[in-house]
C-alpha cells in the first residue's frame, strides 16, 4: 500500500478515517482490505451500522488492523421514535432491542463504539433526553454524539416539513448545524428540545460521567475473551485502547 508508506513519511503513527457512512457493506472487500492492513501499523475509525456486531471475523479483523471506533447512528434508544424515520424500512426501530448487545459485542474487541442520537423526531416527547442519558449510562457505550434532527433544504425531510408549516426559517442554511434547531418538533416546543438537549450534554458530558464511560470499558476489557493476553500484542502500541489498559 504505497499511499500509507507516504503517508508515514510525514505522520509516523497515523491515525486515519474511512469516510464511508456505512463501511462494510462490501464485506468481503472490506476484509481483505482489512487483512492488508494489518501490516501497515495504523490506527484508524470508520462508520458502520450494528451489523459489525454479528460477524466475528470481521470484528477480529477490525480489531487486529487497528481500528479504534465505529460511529453508529443509534438515533433513538424508543422504538416509537425509530418508527418511521427510513423512508423505506423500519430497520432500525426493529433492531432497537439488539442495540445494547450489538454494543457489547463490538466494544469487547477493543473497538470503541461512539453512539449517535437524534432529538427532536417527530415521534419525540420530553422525556426522550432522559431515556438517552439512561441508555447512554446502561449500554456501556464509549462515547456518545447528541444533535438536533436537522431539515436540509432541497430533501424530502425539508420538503414534507416545509408543507406542515414546521420549518422555523426558509433555506437558513446557517441553522443546517446539527448543533441548531431549524424546525417545530411535533410533540414538544422549541423551548423545551432546546433546554432539554442542554441539561442532556451536561450531564452526558460532564467529566464525571465521561470519566466513568472510560472506566467502564477499561474493566470490561479486562474480562474480554475477544480482547486479551492472546490479542494485545497484535493492536498498535499507540493505540487508545492499550493506553486506557496501561492507566
Amino acid at each position: 500500500m504505497p499511499k500509507f508508506a507516504r503517508l508515514k513519511k510525514i505522520w509516523p503513527h497515523p491515525f486515519i478515517e474511512f469516510a464511508d457512512d456505512n463501511s462494510f457493506v462490501l464485506r468481503e472487500h472490506y476484509k481483505n482490505l482489512l487483512r492488508e492492513l494489518e501490516r501497515e501499523n495504523l490506527r484508524w475509525f470508520t462508520e458502520a451500522d450494528l451489523n459489525v456486531a454479528k460477524d466475528e471475523e470481521l470484528l477480529g479483523l477490525m480489531r487486529d488492523s487497528g481500528c479504534q471506533q465505529i460511529l453508529i447512528g443509534l438515533e433513538s434508544p424508543q422504538k416509537k421514535s425509530l418508527s418511521g424515520i427510513e423512508l423505506n424500512s423500519n430497520w432500525k426501530a426493529r433492531q432497537q432491542d439488539y442495540y445494547k448487545a450489538a454494543i457489547a459485542k463490538i466494544q469487547s474487541y477493543g473497538i470503541t463504539v461512539n453512539g449517535c442520537f437524534i432529538l427532536g423526531l417527530d415521534n419525540d416527547t420530553p422525556d426522550v433526553f432522559e431515556h438517552v442519558s439512561t441508555f447512554v449510562k446502561d449500554s456501556g457505550l464509549y462515547e456518545v454524539q447528541v444533535t438536533f434532527l436537522t431539515a436540509f433544504p432541497g430533501t424530502p425531510l425539508y420538503s414534507r416539513l416545509k408543507n406542515e408549516g414546521r420549518i422555523l426559517r426558509e433555506k437558513a442554511w446557517e441553522l443546517c448545524t446539527l448543533f441548531d434547531i431549524n424546525l417545530q418538533p411535533k410533540n414538544m416546543s422549541v423551548a423545551e428540545l432546546q433546554n432539554g438537549f442542554l441539561a442532556l450534554v451536561k450531564d452526558i458530558y460532564s467529566a464525571e460521567e465521561t470519566s466513568q464511560r472510560r472506566r467502564n470499558f477499561k474493566q470490561m476489557l479486562k474480562k474480554s475473551p475477544n480482547f486479551g493476553r492472546k490479542n494485545s500484542r497484535r493492536i498498535h502500541p499507540h493505540s487508545e485502547t492499550q493506553k486506557a489498559l496501561a492507566a
